[in-house]
């Protein structure tokens, strides 16, 4: 069984660009961003980047999966071109951390969705899950490449009775 960490998070403020089509094929779109990012000094010590991949490719047609490619924005920015800007939302989520290469993330989803979440007690927010890349494909083996897996969940009551005890 494979556990998470549970964490808030502050509603998250990014930049980025829409690929449509097979989540394989998503390095381009990542090459793209990091020229405009370049461009337009958007690179700082707290830049983060992060996948939204909006579909599930075991119903959807693989040349028609959405997949987001972000980083994160420390001051505003005007969408141009094909960059948008959308706002990652806060609240509480399940965080997992994957290891190995992203072509394994498939697996990591099943055995959150299919292992966990059915045991855990907790409840999905209607928000897509996202990954977080602590380090890239450029400069680590596939091997050695660490991601954490944001896991949307609905918040809970505390506990206790009317009184707060």
């Amino acid at each position: 069984m494979i556990y998470p960490e549970i964490r808030q998070r502050p509603a998250t403020p990014v930049a980025y660009i829409r690929h449509v089509g097979p989540y394989e094929d998503v390095s381009t779109v990542w090459q793209k961003l990091a020229s405009f990012a370049s461009q337009h000094q958007l690179f700082g010590p707290k830049t983060a980047f992060i996948g939204i991949g909006r579909d599930d490719p075991s119903i959807t047609a693989s040349n028609q999966l959405r997949y987001d490619a972000c980083i994160t924005l420390d001051h505003e920015l005007t969408p141009t071109g094909e960059v948008g800007v959308q706002t990652i939302p806060g609240g509480r989520y399940a965080v997992f951390l994957h290891r190995g290469p992203y072509k394994t993330f498939a697996g990591a989803y099943g055995a959150i969705y299919r292992e966990w979440l059915p045991v855990s007690g907790e409840q999905l927010r209607d928000e897509p899950a996202f990954e977080l890349h602590l380090n890239t494909p450029d400069r680590t083996p596939p091997a050695e490449l660490r991601t954490e897996i944001w896991i949307p969940l609905e918040n809970k009551e505390p506990r206790g009775n009317a009184r707060g005890i």
